[in-house]
């Protein structure tokens, strides 16, 4: 009899302390009222995360400026948008007063040019080209390795594959940055005896390459303002 008296005694506050305990968690409710599963997630805070992760990846819009000789036509053609887009999105009054320099903003996302990191762009002349390819042999230049100014460009340059360009100044200045439609980033550095208007030679390292680069042409090309640079 002593032993039960002890058992209940002793039993009986710690039943009814347990049953007091609340859990140390318990799981945000939802809308009508139930718990939501252990799977919940804030799916309510994600969208401003998502929205924030787009603003990041908007790029910057087209910029060009007014060159000499330039009409909205021949803008709108060289970027493939019409004209009255041209017009509204620049708030233009009088479509036959441009001004050299001034800055249009071009409205199509298509226009849109890859520069890397997302710079700022501003073009100042759209040119179609033909395209071919050349090396720093004698192939191309008449020089052998052991030429003292061998590889070296007209800018005083080692011609370097994936920059270097070769330009009629006259087109093109020396030390500007291109956008090759298709190719990409380019810099103005060497001059060639063939190259004559809007022809462009790119530079390779080897000679199958540039061979069977071949001749391109129709290519569009974006002489780009110093501060895409």
């Amino acid at each position: 009899m002593f032993r039960k008296i002890l058992y209940v005694t002793l039993t009986l506050p710690l039943l009814l302390c347990l049953w007091q305990v609340q859990p140390a968690y318990s799981y945000p409710e939802s809308e009508d009222g139930g718990e939501l599963p252990p799977t919940y997630s804030m799916a309510r805070n994600a969208a401003p995360v998502e929205e924030a992760a787009q603003a990041e990846l908007v790029q910057p819009k087209t910029q060009y400026q007014v060159d000499r000789g330039d009409t909205l036509f021949k803008i709108a053609r060289d970027f493939g948008v019409t004209v009255d887009d041209l017009i509204s999105s620049n708030n233009i009054q009088n479509p036959n007063q441009l001004t050299i320099g001034q800055s249009l903003t071009i409205p199509k996302t298509e226009s849109e040019i890859g520069l890397p990191n997302g710079q700022k762009k501003i073009i100042k002349k759209v040119l179609n080209t033909t395209l071919t390819a050349y090396t720093a042999g004698v192939e191309s230049t008449g020089k052998k390795a052991s030429h003292p100014m061998y590889g070296i460009t007209f800018s005083g340059l080692k011609a370097k594959e994936g920059r270097t360009i070769a330009v009629d100044p006259a087109v093109i200045p020396l030390g500007s940055t291109v956008f090759i439609d298709g190719i990409g980033i380019r810099k103005a550095e060497d001059i060639g005896s063939a190259i004559r208007g809007s022809r462009i030679d790119v530079f390779m390292n080897d000679l199958n390459d540039a061979q069977e680069f071949g001749v391109k042409k129709n290519v569009k090309v974006y002489l780009l303002d110093r501060e895409n640079i």
